[in-house]
């Protein structure tokens, strides 16, 4: 992203970041992967950075980066570090195979924020998986268009997609792994004595991470949910610790969960005599801010309809 807005602004310095993030992966390729099999994959790697190469140089001659090819930019991440994984898997001795989520996950045309089509990408998983013995190795994040086009799934993207796949394949578990110690009381950050929640409910996680809680964003939940599937929250840096367990039933009767915050909140207050009575002003007032694309997080209504 930032190599691309370097591009972007005319600044001829894209060209060695560019150079540094190719360096990055040849370097993983030959710390990680014999001799014997380098040379494919490094000049896999270095066939789909000069395509990176060839996309930035357009956006640096047209000075112009569009939401469709930012997405398209944004995929080389993710299809360079799965592909080297696979391989590095490979290289082991286990039988893994790298797959590009892009030909089994189906969207619309929403760049940077792609809706899922899940009735044709619940088929082409299950078709995918259907003579597939190996470990798959994909690519997180990242789809098709109708039309072909490389989209994005927004935020929390991989974890979204880790979802897709366990949702059509009726997992019995979905793993999130991430860099804390599962859902917590409270943010870490601001309340030094949170501690983790050992298991909780899908609507408490999802009231949890609408308001502020950043481990794992309601989208993620819904395939799971739909299938009722146990969605595991573990840190990478503490993977012995049990970390939260998210299923159907709320456990061990406490009452409340965690607390969670949200800060740059905007707090909109609508009152006066001409809102009595007055037909259609919640019409007219949300109306405006979807057309604006503002997301509401919260409503309070007066019971006199004044406010």
């Amino acid at each position: 992203i930032q190599i691309s807005a370097l591009a972007l602004e005319g600044n001829q310095e894209y060209k060695q970041k560019l150079e540094q993030l190719q360096k990055r992966h040849l370097e993983v390729i030959r710390e990680l992967i014999g001799v014997q099999k380098q040379s494919r994959i490094l000049a896999q790697v270095k066939i789909k950075i000069n395509e990176l190469e060839d996309v930035l140089h357009g956006v640096f001659l047209v000075k112009e980066r569009t939401p469709r090819t930012l997405d398209y930019i944004m995929s080389f991440g993710e299809r360079l570090s799965a592909y080297i994984i696979a391989e590095v898997m490979k290289d082991c001795g286990l039988a893994a195979e790298y797959l590009d989520a892009r030909n089994v996950i189906r969207t619309d045309h929403h760049y940077g924020h792609a809706k899922v089509d899940f009735e044709v990408t619940n088929k082409q998983i299950r078709d995918h998986f259907k003579h597939r013995q190996e470990v798959q190795i994909i690519t997180g994040f990242i789809a098709t268009s109708e039309a072909g086009e490389t989209t994005t799934l927004g935020r929390s993207g991989s974890d979204y997609t880790a979802a897709i796949f366990a949702g059509a394949l009726h997992a019995t578990d979905l793993e999130i792994w991430t860099d804390v110690d599962g859902m917590m009381t409270a943010d870490p950050r601001l309340v030094k004595k949170a501690f983790t929640v050992p298991q909780m409910s899908y609507e408490e996680a999802m009231e949890l991470s609408h308001f502020g809680a950043k481990v794992i964003f309601p989208a993620t939940m819904q395939p799971a949910m739909i299938n009722r599937i146990p969605i595991w929250i573990k840190n990478t840096f503490n993977p012995g610790f049990v970390g939260t367990v998210i299923h159907a039933e709320s456990s061990n009767g406490k009452l409340i969960k965690g607390i969670s915050s949200m800060n740059g909140i905007s707090l909109l207050n609508i009152q006066g005599s001409g809102l009595l009575g007055v037909v259609g002003v919640s019409m007219r007032l949300f109306a405006t801010l979807a057309r604006e694309k503002i997301n509401v997080i919260l409503i309070s209504q007066a019971s006199s309809e004044h406010s």
